[in-house]
């Protein structure tokens, strides 16, 4: 299973609680929609989470982030290249190990990425979609507008981003 459901958790969810926040751009039930809870989550939200979260909110993606990550998605299933499990992981930690998958790093960089870049913009591309989408909890950052600005501007590229990665938009 490359990419197909899995490449939005295994890259741009870097914690296991990041999930219910894009996992509108997985085509998936919010977890609120799951467990019957209300939005109003915020008191439970991990530091390292949260923390995680706001580093994602803050990032300002490239203009061209999107056509990249897809011509990047479609090299790495090319390949059969799977990234690392992020179950539980951190950003950072996701990072790393990304850096380590054999052919990985040459791909993002053919690519003009880093894996820190793209790590950070395949999460932040989730969260801003899961945010448009009103999928993220009470009192979580919100996006940076330049990214709304940015999928309001492309939403051809934002179907395309989706598309590669399992998941047509609905």
């Amino acid at each position: 299973m490359i990419f197909r459901r899995g490449l939005l958790p295994a890259l741009a969810l870097a914690t296991g609680a990041i999930a219910p926040l894009t996992a509108v751009a997985q085509g998936a039930p919010s977890q609120t929609q799951i467990d019957g809870q209300s939005g109003q989550q915020s008191a439970q939200i991990p530091p390292q989470f949260r923390a995680d979260a706001e580093r994602a909110m803050r990032y300002v993606l490239p203009a061209d982030f999107m056509p990249r990550a897809v011509s990047t998605i479609s090299e790495l299933q090319g390949r059969n290249i799977q990234p690392p499990n992020s179950q539980g992981l951190g950003l950072q930690d996701m990072i790393a190990r990304t850096s380590q998958v054999p052919g990985f790093p040459e791909v993002l960089r053919s690519h003009g990425f880093t894996p820190e870049t793209f790590i950070i913009g395949m999460t932040t591309f989730g969260m801003t979609l899961a945010a448009s989408n009103g999928q993220v909890p009470a009192g979580m950052p919100t996006p940076n507008p330049s990214n709304v600005a940015l999928f309001k501007a492309h939403p051809d590229q934002v179907n395309a981003l989706m598309q590669a990665m399992g998941n047509p938009p609905h």
